[in-house]
């Protein structure tokens, strides 16, 4: 009877058939009367939630017919942006999974919706493990019996996360009792992602950790939640030279944390301490050791503390009054639209290459033995700008230069300077191009003799010198 009520129903599924909380169009089907040597059509189902998974394509959707499926479900290839495969209840029910449910790095685009997913397995691994990007989990039921770790997202060494979407889930329940006594059993351990949006679920009685960001989250929107009767509420924290950021807490009702605080940071010593967390316009209360902690990597403003005073939270209904304290707080409630970020800064104008707008210039004595110094001159384009010197030696008229190998903004005169004049060549270089100036000559070096400097017109002028003063003496001679 089962069987053909499932029957029944999946060919009024295939039809367009609304299931337990939205319309779905199932491609393939999946009962626990079924076999999976069948087609895995409405009315030859397979028998495994793996075979159904496994069967799917980009785009399509597969759908478990209500029961129990006790099975781990490891999700073996994803769809495509814009194309994700799905896993869902079949209308009628609920159908539950037992047993852990993977999806390892590479396998993106999938939903899983509308589930009882109870991960307890034999090896106590978290479940649902997701390490894949692009991956939503919505209105489902999310336990493992207080067994372990439930959501767990992204893994350092087995592959980060991106845009990870939990919404619309209740997680429970999970995690070794007593509550707090192993520091590990969390309802949503964010280890490794990018981008994670937790918004619109129901987090509560969870052994440890409601919502765990640590060792490195990124960038987590953490929206209109019930994170209630946890260990503790929520964690931004790091470890080994990693340290989670840019999360933000908003708008969610934290409460009745068991063991610390609703909000609270850890940051071993020496590590790196996260930035930009914030947690912000959230309706707190009865936290063990109180609401918020001392914010150490977090920024806390314009929380309420009120009591939430829930329906019956006994029972799991966290409804709000909607004229209590809390109202438009948590699931469904008021989102605070925050200012958009400025723009971003214009891109740089293009380099411009150097270009000469003033000479190089050479000072100092022309003597040699004496220094002469070059300045760079004036030069145009974008900076930075660096200068290398070349200094040339030139005719006395300052024409048929070569270089002397001699370079830097200095100078020393040598013997091999005389009579002759310098110039130096400066080039200018920067990331758009080089380019080159030529100081004027300088004035005749002088040279050096007998320590005594005398130009090469004196030295000229000697031979003359001489012969008036030997003319002097004969004349003596002959007086």
């Amino acid at each position: 009877m089962a069987a053909a009520a499932f029957l029944l129903t999946a060919a009024i599924l295939a039809v367009g058939a609304a299931p337990t909380s939205a319309t779905v169009t199932c491609n393939r089907f999946a009962a626990t009367s079924g076999s999976d040597s069948a087609a895995g059509t409405s009315t030859a189902p397979y028998r495994t939630a793996q075979k159904l998974m496994d069967s799917l394509l980009p785009g399509e959707t597969g759908c478990l017919a209500p029961g129990t499926y006790n099975e781990n479900l490891r999700v073996n290839h994803g769809g495509q942006p814009g194309a994700a495969v799905q896993l869902t209840s079949a209308p009628g029910g609920q159908a539950k999974l037992v047993g852990r449910l993977y999806v390892p790095e590479g396998s993106n685009d999938v939903v899983v919706s509308d589930l009882a997913l109870d991960g307890r397995n034999a090896s106590n691994l978290p479940s649902p493990t997701v390490n894949a990007d692009r991956v939503t989990f919505t209105r489902d039921d999310v336990t493992d019996g207080h067994t372990g770790i439930c959501f767990s997202l992204g893994s350092v060494g087995w592959g980060t996360a991106h845009d990870v979407v939990l919404d619309g889930n209740r997680i429970h329940d999970c995690g070794r009792l007593p509550y707090g006594s192993t520091n590990h059993d969390h309802g949503i351990y964010v280890e490794s992602a990018r981008g994670t949006v937790i918004t619109n679920n129901y987090v509560y009685d969870n052994a440890d950790r409601g919502i765990q960001l640590y060792p490195d989250a990124q960038g987590s929107t953490i929206t209109n939640n019930v994170i209630d009767g946890n260990g503790e509420g929520i964690i931004f924290s790091g470890d080994s030279g990693l340290a989670s950021s840019n999360n933000v807490v908003r708008r969610n009702v934290i409460s009745n944390s068991r063991v610390r605080y609703n909000v609270e940071s850890w940051w071993p010593t020496g590590n790196p301490v996260g930035t930009g967390n914030v947690a912000s316009e959230n309706c707190v209360w009865n936290g063990a050791q109180g609401n918020v902690a001392d914010q150490v990597g977090f920024a806390a403003s314009n929380n309420v503390v009120a009591n939430p005073a829930y329906a019956d939270r006994s029972a799991g209904n966290f409804a709000l009054s909607a004229s209590g304290p809390c109202a438009g707080f948590g699931p469904g409630g008021t989102t605070i639209q925050q200012p958009a970020p400025p723009p971003p800064p214009p891109p740089p104008a293009p380099a411009v290459a150097p270009q000469s707008t003033g000479a190089p210039s050479v000072s100092g004595t022309t003597r040699v033995g004496s220094r002469l110094t070059a300045s760079t001159g004036s030069w145009s384009g974008t900076s930075p700008v660096t200068y290398t010197y070349s200094w040339l030696r030139c005719d006395a008229a300052g024409a048929s230069c070569a270089a002397t190998g001699a370079t830097g903004t200095s100078y020393s005169l040598a013997n091999a300077d005389a009579g002759l004049t310098l110039r130096v060549l400066v080039t200018a270089k920067n990331a758009a191009g080089s380019a080159s100036a030529t100081s004027a000559a300088t004035a005749v070096v002088q040279a050096k003799k007998n320590g005594k400097a005398v130009t090469l017109q004196r030295l000229q002028t000697r031979p003359q010198r001489l012969h008036v003063q030997l003319r002097r003496v004969f004349s003596l001679r002959r007086r």
